[in-house]
């Protein structure tokens, strides 16, 4: 299941936006629609965790830029497609790190232009499977393939986490055996008491012996 949020102040571009999502044949049927009209109702809902975000620039209160730096805080994965009618992209644009930058047209050609792409992308990213992990109020997407092991800590869990310096942590108010009942079936297994392992991760298994 596919969620599609769409903030804009617009309610003809939101709907456009739905119905040229919901035609397509990978997504019909498959999509759940969140819509907002500012981004203060946006960062109100944004523990949805969407999929896919459109995100208007131009709106009352708090404006496009401003609405993705603190939706970006809170979730990182998801794509994010700004919608404009004027604005040029700027250096604050791009460091949330959108996937398309889409300028509102007569026709919305640009939108119809671009909408394979995107909807492309979604489908392979959530193809990858996840975990959704809370600490602090905050909810992390976790790819399983990155898990290399959770361990038990004094208030929940710690996730290690494969990364490109080495082993990162990531500490959870979830236990080891709430994780291990959403994960058994991934391919995690107990190893001890204190830990479940990723066995897509590990490359040699040792016997020892006490002599």
């Amino acid at each position: 299941m596919y969620k599609v949020a769409i903030c804009d102040d617009d309610d003809n571009y939101r709907m456009l936006i739905r119905n040229i999502i919901a035609e397509d044949k990978n997504m019909k049927n498959d999509t759940i629609f969140y819509e907002y009209t500012s981004g203060e109702d946006l960062l109100d809902d944004v523990n949805q965790m969407h999929d896919l975000l459109f995100l208007d620039i131009a709106m009352p209160g708090i404006n496009g830029n401003k609405t993705a730096k603190e939706f970006r805080q809170i979730n990182k994965d998801a794509i994010l497609v700004f919608c404009t009618n004027y604005q040029q992209p700027t250096t604050e644009s791009f460091k949330v790190q959108p996937f398309r930058y889409i300028i509102k047209d007569l026709y919305n050609q640009v939108l119809k232009d671009e909408m394979p792409d995107i909807i492309r992308e979604i489908v392979q990213q959530t193809n990858i499977q996840y975990i959704n992990i809370t600490d602090d109020g905050n909810v992390h997407r976790i790819p399983l393939k990155d898990i290399l092991y959770i361990s038990v800590a004094k208030r929940g869990a710690i996730i290690h986490q494969y990364c490109e310096t080495g082993e990162k942590e990531i500490s959870c108010r979830e236990t080891v055996k709430e994780l291990y009942e959403k994960l058994s079936g991934e391919g995690f297994v107990y190893a001890h008491n204190s830990y479940i392992v990723n066995m897509a991760n590990i490359i040699h298994v040792r016997k020892m012996f006490l002599l």
